[in-house]
């Protein structure tokens, strides 16, 4: 109140908020009818059609993508992705997983299911970047630009960063994506979900230490191991290289970290999902593994009942 006793005046807001307001409306939907659009093309190509399990992959991507419209603030039913009845008619048949069970929590947000069926397709570092940048342009989304806040409010259904790592000693390299789901309450649910059903044990004790614990506790890679990161710039539609944010030199000691704090939460970085790849299927680097001081398996299990309270609460949310 005011030095009379009034409640001040409400702000209007401006002409370029409101636009933005009825841009970001629907986004979800429009970015997820998009993605499914694009999946679908390329799904009927010959070189999607010759690879191997590409239909348990669209089952993932449309699993995944109406499991987001379901927990989103507005939620939305599968159907509101599709504008053609023909093609509504023709998924329900072909996959019909995808619609029935979408209430249940995928393993991967849709960007991370598509990275996956690129390296799976192309493999090469460079090709892979190159496909990922022609869906997105494919997807006609609005354009972002850098720094711009609001940008975070449209659903692009697009991870931010993706990033690669490996062990010298072998060179294969595992890919990971950022989450691609916008709204506080859809990442904590992805990452409490991720930490218990998806990342290993030592990933996901990292991740959870700082998420519920006052006192976290990262966990430490052998020095063979290699880790980086890419930005898609907008105004170009070039993957660029990206420094490692402080929440991942916190959680894995990554070297050359920013030090300023984001607005992400712990666990929503590319490197959480590539890392816990690389510890899954490397048993050089799971045996070389420095756990942070006040691991214990005693520990894990607090901190993943933990998680899993907050999972039953945001449910209810």
């Amino acid at each position: 109140m005011n030095n009379f006793g009034q409640l001040p005046p409400t702000r209007r807001p401006t002409i370029m908020y409101l636009k933005w307001r009825k841009r970001n409306d629907g986004s979800l939907k429009s970015s997820g009818t998009a993605f499914i659009g694009e999946v679908i093309k390329l799904w009927s190509s010959p070189l999607w059609m010759g690879v191997d399990g590409i239909q348990d992959y669209v089952n993932m991507l449309l699993h995944s993508i109406f499991f987001l419209g379901h927990i989103h603030q507005a939620s939305l039913l599968p159907n509101a992705f599709f504008e053609s009845p023909e093609l509504w008619n023709k998924l329900t048949r072909r996959f019909p997983q995808a619609f029935h069970n979408y209430k249940d929590p995928p393993h991967q947000t849709p960007f991370s299911i598509l990275l996956t069926l690129a390296v799976r397709i192309y493999g090469h570092e460079d090709q892979i970047k190159y496909f990922l940048q022609r869906f997105l342009k494919a997807l006609t989304l609005p354009t972002r630009r850098k720094g711009e806040s609001n940008y975070t409010h449209y659903y692009t259904l697009e991870a931010t960063v993706i990033a690669v790592c490996y062990n010298e000693t072998n060179g294969v390299k595992y890919y990971g994506a950022s989450l691609s789901c916008r709204g506080e309450r859809e990442k904590n649910f992805m990452i409490n979900w991720s930490c218990l059903h998806v990342w290993h044990d030592y990933v996901s004790y990292a991740v959870l230490s700082f998420r519920h614990d006052e006192q976290g506790n990262g966990i430490r890679f052998p020095v063979t191991v290699k880790c980086s990161a890419f930005y898609r710039n907008p105004q170009t539609n070039f993957y660029e290289d990206r420094r490692p944010c402080k929440n991942c030199g916190d959680l894995f000691s990554l070297s050359n970290p920013e030090m300023d704090r984001n607005d992400f939460p712990y666990g929503n970085c590319a490197e959480t999902e590539c890392l816990s790849k690389l510890i899954f299927n490397d048993q050089d680097v799971l045996s070389k593994m420095i756990l942070g001081s006040y691991y214990t398996r005693e520990k894990l299990n607090g901190l993943r009942q933990m998680a899993a309270n907050a999972l039953e609460h945001g449910l209810k949310a």
